[in-house]
């Protein structure tokens, strides 16, 4: 999806730079720039014979409207999943609940979601609500509920922790716990040791440790146990950015939502939103986060690496192919939120 034709022209010189024909890509024109097409574009809805598209209401991570000011395009990506519907000539099923994509991770009959992201962007509204109607649009029979979200993916009006600055989805479960078939669930943890080294971290061991709890005393629609399988975090410190606050940042701050209790010159970190659990799975492929580069330790290649073959061994049928992501870590998400698949009907 681009914007305008020049930004066509610009994404196809390189993808065949890349060695991708011409005639393997569609391109949409659409004037709601988003990178985060999971979240607010067209999340599909297949029984195995037809495609419908999915169309929650839109509320801008739920934000208040007033840290939005001149944040036009952001208060307007919820006409995007209807535009693209339209387009494609698909039936819509809408609702006046609040949901991102990146916040609801399926399997054939069971949501995955956080409830405390659900309770902040449907404020007033009851949880049992919520879950019909998460119900109802994904046509699956059980949601499966996680209290809160760790940390470092929030990102409302002001530190994540302390002098912890940086974007996120406010609470999205795809950064760290997924499906990777019907039966069985990944899973994030930050290891105990790591998380002495900064206290987001520790605060974040705490609440992913809480989900993994959550999770083994879930049960599947049969009342059978998931199959949890647990995976490593990047260590934080490795990516984290620290400096001064600087002037320029302090003025951008127009409403002094972010450093409000922060003065030019104070100390304070930038983080990105690093994990393994934001992978894509398409047509024969699996593409995985990768963080190792020269200059970090072992242990980081170490987790690469146990990441690629524990996936590769949940996905046989599928070839594993490591992607690093954090450019787009930076800006709060990973390559799944950045993509949306259609699934293949006849």
């Amino acid at each position: 999806m681009v914007t305008t034709d020049r930004a066509k022209a610009q994404a196809t010189q390189a993808l065949e730079a890349a060695g991708i024909k011409r005639e393997q890509t569609e391109f949409f024109t659409h004037a709601i720039p988003n990178v985060w097409i999971r979240d607010s574009g067209p999340r599909f809805l297949s029984d195995g014979l037809r495609l419908a598209v999915a169309d929650f209401a839109w509320n801008a991570y739920g934000y208040p409207r007033e840290l939005l000011v001149g944040s036009y395009n952001l208060l307007r990506r919820g006409i995007v999943a209807k535009d693209l519907a339209a387009r494609l000539d698909l039936p819509v099923v809408s609702t006046a609940v609040v949901a991102e994509g990146g916040a609801l991770d399926v399997s054939d009959a069971v949501i995955l979601a956080y409830k405390g992201t659900a309770l902040q962007r449907n404020p007033g509204v009851p949880l049992e609500e919520i879950e019909r109607e998460y119900l109802r649009v994904y046509r699956k029979k059980k949601i499966v509920w996680l209290d809160q979200s760790p940390l470092a993916d929030r990102m409302f009006s002001g530190p994540k922790l302390r002098n912890y600055f940086g974007d996120g989805a406010n609470g999205h479960i795809d950064e760290y716990a997924r499906f990777v078939n019907d039966s069985t669930i990944v899973i994030a943890q930050i290891d105990a040791q790591e998380a002495d080294w900064d206290p987001l971290s520790r605060a974040d061991h705490e609440i992913l440790r809480e989900n993994l709890a959550q999770l083994r005393a879930a049960v599947n629609v049969d009342g059978r146990p998931f199959d949890i399988i647990t995976l490593p975090v990047p260590a934080l410190r490795h990516y984290v950015r620290t400096g001064p606050l600087l002037e320029e940042q302090k003025r951008r701050d127009s409403l002094g939502a972010w450093y409000r209790d922060f003065k030019v010159g104070d100390e304070v970190h930038w983080v990105p939103a690093v994990s393994y659990l934001n992978f894509v799975v398409t047509n024969g492929l699996v593409l995985v986060p990768a963080y190792w580069r020269e200059g970090l330790p072992e242990r980081e290649r170490e987790k690469d690496e146990f990441v690629r073959q524990t996936l590769q061994r949940l996905f046989p049928e599928r070839r594993v192919v490591q992607i690093n992501p954090l450019d787009v870590n930076w800006s709060g998400g990973g390559m799944h939120c950045i993509t949306q698949q259609q699934p293949r009907v006849p």
